[in-house]
C-alpha cells in the first residue's frame, strides 16, 4: 500500500539539510579561525621569548670579549632577529625606527642570587596590532560583542636576565 502523504511531507523538507549545514559550517569555521589565530599569537610569544634569551647571550658573549658597547650589540640582534622572522618580521622597520612595533629596553638589575652582582635584564616587548589574524581576530569579536578588550593581548613580552661579570 502506498502512502499518499509522503510526497508532501519530502516536499516541506527540501533545502533543510542545506540550511543546517550552513549554519553549522559557520560556527565550525569560526571556531578553526579563533584556534588558528590565537596559536598564532601563542608561536609569536614564543619567537619573542627565544629572541630575547639569544639577545642576553649576545649581550653576555659582547661583554666577555670586552665590548662596552654590548646592550647596543643585543639590542641590534634582538631587532635583527625580529625583522628575519616569519611572523615579526612585518613589525620591524630597520631603516625607520619611529615605524617599529617591536622594543628592546635594557636595564642593569641586581642579580637575583646575589645582590652584590650586576645582571642585564633585556626585555622584548612587540605590539601585536598589525600581525596577521589579529585584526581580523578583533573584528570577529566585534561581531559577538561591542567590548573587545582582553580578546586578544596588545603586547607581548618577554624578559631574560644574564650576569655580567664586569662593567
Amino acid at each position: 500500500m502506498r502512502n499518499a502523504t509522503m510526497p508532501k511531507i519530502q516536499k516541506k523538507q527540501q533545502g533543510v539539510a542545506a540550511i543546517e549545514f550552513a549554519l553549522v559550517i559557520t560556527l565550525l569555521l569560526t571556531v578553526c579561525f579563533a584556534i588558528v589565530s590565537f596559536g598564532m599569537l601563542m608561536w609569536a610569544q614564543q619567537k619573542v621569548s627565544h629572541i630575547a634569551g639569544d639577545s642576553a647571550r649576545v649581550a653576555l658573549q659582547q661583554s666577555i670579549q670586552g665590548n662596552t658597547g654590548f646592550v647596543d650589540a643585543a639590542c641590534t640582534h634582538a631587532k635583527t632577529m625580529a625583522a628575519a622572522d616569519f611572523i615579526l618580521g612585518g613589525l620591524v622597520d630597520l631603516n625607520d625606527p619611529s615605524k617599529n612595533k617591536v622594543d628592546c629596553l635594557p636595564d642593569f638589575v641586581s642579580c637575583a642570587w646575589d645582590a652584590t652582582q650586576s645582571c642585564l635584564s633585556l626585555t622584548m616587548t612587540v605590539t601585536v596590532d598589525g600581525l596577521p589574524l589579529v585584526n581580523m581576530v578583533q573584528a570577529v569579536g566585534n561581531i559577538f560583542s561591542n567590548n573587545t578588550d582582553g580578546w586578544v593581548p596588545e603586547k607581548l613580552s618577554a624578559t631574560s636576565v644574564v650576569k655580567i661579570t664586569e662593567l
